[in-house]
Order: structure tokens, then sequence, then C-alpha cells
């Protein structure tokens, strides 16, 4: 299994997918409208995917992150974390596909933000493309988007801030909380501030 050290940190990297070369990537942000912000591509151009996570999780664990949403967002009911299920591939089988997830969502995202990896269900990591939120992270909750069909347009009411770079990310990501522990009480003890 692939590994890497972040700030002193040990991560190792399940099920990356093939090598990506600049020219791929480059391909890529050509047909996507948008290049990658810098951390998250240069992730791409290492590991392309896969789910990165840090070596003290066990294996029978699964890989979790905080969300903070804003004040009464009725999304907020699917809790303060959620499971992390890994970044999309460049060039990948349709199910992981960057590229072809993009385009299966991106009508239902705010124009200010990509996709670039989901959760076990059908929601969706984001990284910030313009100039006000340049590779901030936030969380897409899919049950509560905006409904294109009747003319409502996406907005900010589904969706979670994460963190500030992908690399703040990466270090926030945590194993799962016990069986029976709260998601309140793991918040409390896993990121202890």
């Amino acid at each position: 299994m692939p590994h890497f050290l972040l700030e002193n940190r040990p991560f190792d990297i399940d099920a990356p997918g093939s090598p990506v070369s600049e020219g791929e990537l480059t391909v890529l942000e050509a047909l996507i409208g948008y290049k990658l912000p810098s951390q998250l591509r240069s992730f791409y151009l290492h590991w392309n995917g896969g789910l990165p996570y840090p070596t003290d999780i066990p294996e029978d664990k699964s890989v979790w992150i905080r969300l903070l949403w804003s004040k009464g967002a009725e999304a907020a009911r699917v809790g303060p974390a959620t499971s992390f299920e890994g970044l999309f591939r460049i060039n990948a089988n349709p199910s992981v596909d960057f590229l072809r997830t993009w385009n299966d969502y991106k009508d239902s995202l705010p124009q200010d933000v990509l996709c670039f990896a989901s959760d076990p269900g059908s929601s969706l990591f984001l990284i910030g493309i313009k100039d006000y939120n340049l590779g901030k992270i936030f969380f897409w909750e899919s049950s509560y988007q905006a409904n294109i069909g009747e003319g409502e347009t996406p907005n900010y009411d589904n969706i979670a801030f994460v963190a500030n770079s992908f690399t703040e990310f990466l270090l926030a990501l945590r194993e799962e909380p016990d069986k029976g522990e709260s998601l309140e009480d793991w918040l409390k003890r896993v990121y202890a501030e």
C-alpha cells in the first residue's frame, strides 16, 4: 500500500488510480474549465485519487471527518460528521471517474466549487475554485439539494464547511466513532481544541 508523510503524520492510500501525467491533468482541467487548486492538483499528480487516511486508523475502521454547518441549516440533520470514501480518479472506471462525476453533478452544485470525492452515499466533498474560496473544502449533502427541475438554483443551504485547505482536510481525518458513541461525544474526543 502506498504511503506518504504529511506534517510528520504518516498516511496510507488505499486503491489509488493509475499514475496521471501533467498532460492528462491539463486535459482534465480544460474539459472541466477550471484549474485544480494547487494542493489537490499535486495530490492527483502523485496518487490519482483513492482513499488517503492516517496510518493510525485501524484497517477495520472507516475514515470520518467533522462537518461545520451554518446556523439553522436544514441539512445539518445529517449530523456533525460523515464518512469519507475517497477521491475520484482521473481516467478511471465510471463509478469513480473525476470527469464523469463532475459532469453528472455540475448543474446541481454552486458554480464556485468542484466535486472531487464522496461519502459512501451520493453526497460529495467539494473544493473551492474562486478567489474567495480557493482550496477550501466543503461537504454537499445530496438529500437536501436544490430542485433544478423546479427552477431552484444551487446554493450553500446543503453545504457544510470542512477545512481551509486540502492539507487541513487530510490532517482532520479520524477513525469512525466507537460502537455506541454519540457523534457529539466523538467530536469532543477526536477534535479536542
